[in-house]
């Protein structure tokens, strides 16, 4: 029977939840053992993600990706973070900023498979639709 990924992740999860740091420690390194034994190392990156987004998902913390010209102020940043933790009800956000020189201004936010897209290109964009009619 072929495990996948996030059959992986999963139980990598549950045998470290509320463990200390040591014993944690220990159990990846079992688990790398296991992995290596069963030939799956090329499944690493992938158990990685799916374990990264089981723990974020329990933990009430959701990433964001933020896709500007130039990187955020302080303030535009605080107003997303606060955003998607008011969307999402995260108790904590991961913020990071993408670097994309094509939007010439505003800004696009990526959660998951979400994207809230208000860069100027967009709004023009919507513009152009809607004088058309």
């Amino acid at each position: 029977m072929k495990i996948t990924a996030t059959q992986y992740a999963k139980s990598l999860y549950e045998v470290t939840a509320e463990k200390s740091k040591h014993e944690i420690d220990g159990v990846v390194a079992n688990f790398l053992k296991v992995l290596q034994k069963k030939n799956q190392m090329k499944l690493v990156k992938k158990i990685i993600e799916k374990f990264s987004e089981i723990y974020n998902k329990k933990n009430g913390i959701v990433e964001a990706e933020i896709t500007s010209h130039k990187l955020i102020h302080t303030e535009l940043r605080n107003k997303v973070s606060n955003y998607v933790s008011t969307k999402y009800q995260a108790k904590e956000v991961i913020l990071k900023n993408k670097i994309d020189l094509d939007i010439k201004g505003g800004i696009v936010i990526k959660v998951g498979d979400e994207i809230m897209d208000g860069s100027v290109a967009r709004s023009l964009s919507e513009l152009k639709n809607a004088l058309m009619i």
